[in-house]
């Protein structure tokens, strides 16, 4: 085999890049502290690697249906009052919204997704041909010029967004919710919503009546609320006619998730005490960046484990703090209006934190 000759790269990819953390990563000194992924650091629930033994003791580990075993599938569809009809897991939500996406969208199609939001979002718009418009938050970061939107929204397919999102921590407020089912409602656009972080507060954001809304997919997971990014396990809620067309796709994707991460995943949602330990750890983590940095301009939500510090020059800080050992994630890498701020995720262990932070000070 020739390991030398030259590939040509599907054209798909040509405006694929690795993304703008990944390269920090890459050339991140040894034993950086790091702050910039979408990860929880706190050390795996106990209770969790427990039932991973037992299941493999006990357990016998083949394929499962391509939509997860039915079992799960009507323990996740509790939490949203439907049937498990209606959820596809799949592994982690990165694939829920890659299935989604493709299930979803024709080359040409118009995808919006608000400024900022999560990196890859446009990345897959861009992989099914899809047009990316953005909607800018305003420089708050939490308030919506829904005028602007109305108007950038005309000729769209689908909004994608995350509530609460990434990085600002902006939740659907119930006043939002209501706009922004009007205007997706008559514009007939279907709204494809992250949840990913909806367990991970300060201060529980409104309940929303989302059975408003026309044309719903709502994406979630176990990764951040249970600390089990590494198992791999998300799902999609939706009609059951396009979990239909999603499992079509999704076993050619993958097959199926891991059983043992999908019989862990049933025990951990019936563990509430897991992510309840979760949110205590980062009010206390909360508190003490708030207090430490209070000299610095933040905005603080009060949802998602992220803080965003305000810089004019934040390319050069994000340089400076890796080269100190600490790996931050810049804010353009979100969008243009968080383009001078600083993502820095502060659900780490204390003193992994407090070390950190003596890097920031």
């Amino acid at each position: 085999m020739n390991l030398d000759i030259r590939w040509t790269e599907a054209e798909r990819l040509a405006s694929i890049e690795l993304s703008l953390l990944r390269k920090l990563m890459a050339r991140a000194p040894q034993n950086t502290i790091n702050l910039a992924l979408g990860e929880l650091g706190f050390k795996f629930p106990q209770v969790l690697a427990d039932k991973a033994i037992e299941l493999m003791q006990n357990g016998q580990p083949r394929y499962s249906p391509n939509a997860g075993v039915d079992v799960l599938r009507e323990r996740i569809a509790q939490d949203y009052s439907a049937s498990g009809e209606n959820i596809c897991v799949c592994n982690g939500a990165e694939e829920a919204l890659y299935t989604t996406i493709h299930s979803l969208v024709n080359p040409g199609d118009r995808i919006a997704i608000p400024d900022p939001d999560y990196p890859a979002y446009p990345v897959l718009a861009k992989l099914a041909g899809a047009e990316v418009i953005r909607l800018p938050f305003e420089q708050d970061l939490c308030s919506i010029d829904w005028d602007l939107w109305e108007k950038k929204l005309q000729g769209v397919k689908a909004i994608l967004m995350s509530s609460p999102s990434n990085p600002s921590g902006y939740c659907l407020n119930r006043g939002d919710a209501q706009q922004l089912n009007e205007t997706l409602n008559n514009l007939g656009i279907t709204l494809i919503l992250d949840e990913i972080y909806r367990e991970i507060y300060i201060q529980q954001p409104d309940k929303i009546d989302y059975s408003m809304f026309d044309r719903l997919i709502r994406i979630g997971g176990v990764s951040k609320s249970h600390l089990m990014s590494g198992w791999r396990i998300g799902w999609l809620f939706a009609s059951k006619p396009f979990i239909t067309s999603a499992i079509k796709l999704k076993q050619y994707i993958s097959t199926c998730p891991a059983w043992l991460s999908q019989y862990l995943a049933l025990y951990a949602l019936d563990c509430p005490h897991i992510s309840l330990s979760v949110r205590d750890r980062m009010n206390q983590n909360h508190a003490l960046v708030k207090n430490a940095l209070s000299h610095k301009r933040m905005h603080i939500p009060t949802a998602t484990p992220y803080i965003l510090i305000h810089c004019d020059e934040a390319d050069k800080q994000v340089e400076t703090w890796l080269q100190k050992g600490l790996l931050s994630s810049p804010g353009k890498a979100y969008g243009f209006v968080t383009k001078d701020w600083i993502r820095l995720n502060y659900a780490v262990e204390k003193e992994t934190l407090e070390r950190a932070i003596r890097i920031l000070l």
